[in-house]
């Protein structure tokens, strides 16, 4: 059985206070949770790091790792920086040191690179302080998302969906130096507070989230239609908005927010401001840039000019996808020899299918905010396809949309299949561990 074709998970009892405000299942002490989080997180690093380190010395690494990055540490920082420092990761070492200096480097945002440079200062060294940047995001993206999944679907489901994201095929990339365990850590920080009722910090946090990665700006979007429509626990509904909802028939959890007939269920007041402040920030990171000379749109353009990205509608970059990715079958079953094929078509390809099926586990399972920050992400990285490999990088864009790990969990629950599941995605990281540590593309069928 698909995620799409499980059976919603019925929603749980909220716990209405004296005011009637949605305040959630009752929190459980938070001990179990945080041993729990950290034994999924250091497990799964650990597993990433040996790995990584026995696969860069035993196999050759590949060509497109750089000679300057792969020597630059000496005999044994190389070996334990394997499965770190490649590809993006040198770009971002080199914001941290040098900052913006050529237009290549606008394509990427600035607050990770920026805590990199501060953490600098107390280890020595920009590449290690960047793995803990990594580190910490990730251990507290996981802890964070623990108790939004218990939040809304329960501690079951909460434990699952912590070690599927754990050991999610490509979570290589969390502890690497890259943007996406920081990302995390601010993107389920951010929603949490909203969904506490939290605006401030969740406006603050959403804006350092907006100059992190691209996809932070739509954050607006969950954060705007949880304030709108709730599940919050800071306010209790409009009278007129629950006799709307209570008189239309029950349907799935994403459903509920329209009953009312697109009418707010919550009054709108002047705390709704503070989400401005994630397009705000986004909007100062574009004007540093114009200000340094690299336009408005540096960001943009550097994607365009030095990666090969389009602008295009999403439903272009869906069907490029399918073509790449069938050619390569074709290619494949043909088994015709192109000297290491490198593109990451089928496996991009598998990814989006997955991820689809995940946003439609969303809408079935949860609140509609979450599975509106998934299609937006996947949106947003649809729309920028790449020239000569459509879907390249789509799994690691898809690792940080947390609510599919959320509907992930709460269907291994309930369908017995966790452990299994666990395992295979595992497997997974292990051989896209390997590729990456000895400097190919994640998802190619070369090694």
């Amino acid at each position: 059985m698909s995620v799409a074709e499980a059976p919603a998970v019925a929603p749980l009892e909220q716990s209405p206070d004296a005011a009637g405000r949605e305040i959630g299942p009752p929190v459980q002490p938070s001990a179990p949770h945080v041993r729990e989080t950290w034994s999924a997180f250091w497990r799964s690093r650990v597993l990433v790091w040996v790995v990584g380190c026995v696969a860069f010395l035993l196999l050759p690494t590949s060509s497109g790792d750089p000679a300057w990055t792969a020597s630059a540490f000496g005999s044994l920082g190389n070996v334990l920086a394997a499965p770190a420092v490649r590809w993006d990761a040198v770009w971002y070492l080199q914001i941290a040191q040098h900052g913006y200096q050529t237009a290549r480097v606008t394509a990427f945002y600035p607050l990770y690179p920026l805590v990199a440079r501060a953490v600098s200062l107390l280890t020595g060294s920009i590449s290690i302080a960047g793995i803990v940047v990594s580190l910490a995001g990730l251990f507290a993206g996981l802890l964070i998302l623990r108790r939004l999944t218990a939040l809304e679907l329960g501690e079951k489901p909460a434990s699952a969906a912590v070690q599927l994201l754990a050991f999610s095929p490509v979570a290589v990339f969390l502890s690497a130096i890259y943007s996406e365990g920081l990302f995390l850590a601010l993107s389920v920080a951010t929603i949490y507070a909203a969904r506490r009722g939290r605006w401030a910090l969740a406006g603050v946090v959403g804006a350092l989230a907006a100059v992190t990665r691209v996809t932070g700006v739509v954050l607006l979007v969950p954060v705007l239609l949880l304030f709108l429509y709730g599940p919050r626990c800071d306010a209790a509904p409009t009278r007129s908005s629950d006799e709307a909802a209570t008189s239309q028939p029950r349907g799935s959890r994403a459903s509920s927010w329209l009953r009312s007939g697109w009418r707010p269920r919550y009054r709108i007041t002047p705390a709704i401001l503070w989400s401005a402040l994630i397009p705000a920030a986004a909007a100062v990171f574009a004007a540093y840039l114009a200000i340094r000379g690299f336009g408005a749109t540096g960001t943009l353009d550097a994607q365009q000019q030095y990666s090969g990205h389009l602008l295009v509608l999403p439903v272009v970059g869906i069907w490029d996808g399918v073509i790449a990715g069938w050619r390569q079958l074709q290619i494949e079953l043909a088994g015709v020899h192109t000297g290491g094929l490198q593109t990451q078509a089928l496996f991009q390809l598998g990814a989006l299918i997955i991820a689809c099926l995940g946003v439609a586990g969303c809408v079935r399972r949860l609140p509609f905010a979450y599975a509106a920050y998934a299609i937006c992400g996947l949106l947003v990285a649809l729309s920028a396809p790449t020239a000569y490999d459509p879907l390249r990088g789509l799994a690691r864009y898809a690792t940080v949309l947390f609510p599919l790990y959320m509907c992930a969990g709460s269907w291994a629950t309930e369908q017995g299949a966790r452990r299994r599941l666990l395992i295979g995605s595992a497997l997974l990281m292990v051989l896209f561990t390997v590729q990456f540590a000895t400097g190919n593309m994640v998802g190619t069928p070369v090694l």
